[in-house]
């Protein structure tokens, strides 16, 4: 569990092993603890073969998406055009706090895992774009780059290998939009930052219009302990039963529970244990009513479907809903689950670039309706208006932060519609006229 908490026993602390360890923030220290060990092979191994052992392990994009990362740095050939990689670190996800901790804790392993790639795609710049708000992140990551140019590890003759690697931090203006990879490259680029129609593809024609790949800080730190330990010993951590979810996954935890915090635990575990066991389940008196398991912009599980989860790609997919990002939000039986609802619609209807007119006008309309309802305010209509703005929204705009707010909407009014109606039952004064399509409270 991250600091100050102790590993539980049940934890499979791999990329936390040394979280709450000063020592290792260091470059001397880091090294001491085996510390680009991994990077120093890699330089000396052809990239092919690189990227051949990563997509044997099994890893997949930890940001939230899942993609295999092996697949998706193999798209990147020796065509003697200028690549680029990028480390999204721009964690902005509500309930997620990860790559935060990994940053502050172990930074010479982030820039290991992002030196590691950059080498591995044919890529010789490498850029960490990182959250504003990260501001002892920021500090960790861009001393650690210091102290690696300064070491030799990073630059022209990175390591004594004769290859070039640089290392850039680039920090954000905290806007949550910026962690989709073709606006991040936007940002990159001084421009404002809206997503790209796709294609292109970033592999194609990426940041500066050449090709990119875009990985996650999860994702790039655990790199260079399967290249240094092998594909086989990364295939130990996961169900036996499921080969397509590999290795262990950093999950934040969040809400009313008694333990919050970072556990790290092999994909597959069950999440009654996880909540239970390792969290300490919810707090005395109370029962949990909900679960986000993977982020705020992920369907909702009751408490029944939540214990009977398991944590990884598929598991959460049979449950009805996805691994996301790792963001663990517990809700307990004294939350107004209406209103909770409100305050992400609110957040995304804020975080949209107002790019497509879906998101722009959908999201805003979503968040007066279910504030309105949280209020008091609501119309049995609101409800089928609600079902119905959300399904514009969904799966036709540039980006899925359209999705990420219709998302929530749809699966609490699948799961706790019943709250919904209690409130508009409640509203005994409004005069409803049928059809009626309500902009706003009166």
């Amino acid at each position: 569990m991250g600091y100050p908490h102790p590993s539980h026993p049940r934890e499979t602390p791999i990329l936390s092993k040394y979280f709450g360890d000063p020592e290792a923030r260091t470059l001397s220290g880091w090294r001491a603890r085996g510390g680009y060990e991994a990077l120093e092979k890699a330089l000396n191994t052809d990239p092919q073969e690189l990227q051949t052992v990563v997509k044997d392990s099994g890893l997949r994009g930890r940001g939230g998406a899942g993609f295999p990362t092996g697949m998706k740095w193999s798209f990147m050939k020796p065509d003697g055009k200028t690549h680029y990689l990028c480390c999204n670190a721009d964690e902005s996800e509500p309930g997620t706090f990860k790559d935060r901790e990994i940053m502050r804790w172990t930074p010479h392993g982030l820039v290991e895992g992002v030196a590691l790639a950059a080498h591995t795609i044919y890529a010789q710049t490498a850029y960490i774009y990182i959250r504003g708000e990260f501001t002892e992140p920021y500090a960790r990551v861009c001393a650690a780059v210091e102290e690696a140019y300064a070491a030799g590890i990073l630059g022209p003759n990175a390591m004594g290998s004769g290859k070039h690697v640089d290392v850039h931090v680039h920090r954000g203006a905290g806007a949550y939009i910026c962690g989709e990879e073709t606006a991040l490259m936007n940002s990159l680029e001084g421009r404002r930052g809206n997503p790209r129609i796709k294609p292109p593809f970033p592999a194609v024609a990426g940041l500066f219009g050449k090709p990119t790949t875009i990985n996650n800080v999860e994702t790039l730190a655990t790199v260079p302990y399967i290249i240094k330990n092998g594909a086989e010993w990364y295939k130990q951590f996961g169900r036996p039963d499921n080969p397509k979810s590999i290795g262990t996954k950093l999950f934040s935890v969040c809400g009313n529970i008694s333990r919050p915090g970072n556990y790290e635990v092999a994909l597959g575990f069950p999440f009654k244990d996880f909540l239970y066991d390792l969290c300490g389940g919810p707090l005395e008196g109370r029962e949990i009513k909900a679960v986000i398991p993977g982020g705020s912009s992920v369907p909702i599980l009751t408490r029944e479907e939540a214990e009977g989860a398991v944590m990884d790609y598929e598991g959460m997919v049979a449950a009805g809903t996805m691994l996301g990002s790792g963001g663990v939000i517990v809700f307990d039986d004294r939350q107004d689950m209406v209103r909770q609802i409100a305050r992400l619609t609110r957040f995304y209807a804020h975080e949209s670039c107002a790019q497509c007119t879906q998101c722009r006008e959908g999201t805003a309309w979503i968040t007066r309706i279910m504030e309105r309802i949280r209020d008091g305010q609501g119309t049995a209509e609101d409800l089928d208006t609600l079902v119905a703005i959300s399904d514009g929204m969904s799966g036709k705009t540039i980006c899925v932060l359209s999705d990420s707010c219709a998302t929530p909407v749809m699966s609490g009014l699948k799961k706790f519609r019943h709250e919904f109606e209690a409130k508009i039952a409640a509203n005994k004064s409004v005069v409803t006229v049928p059809g009626a399509f309500r902009a706003s409270a009166a």
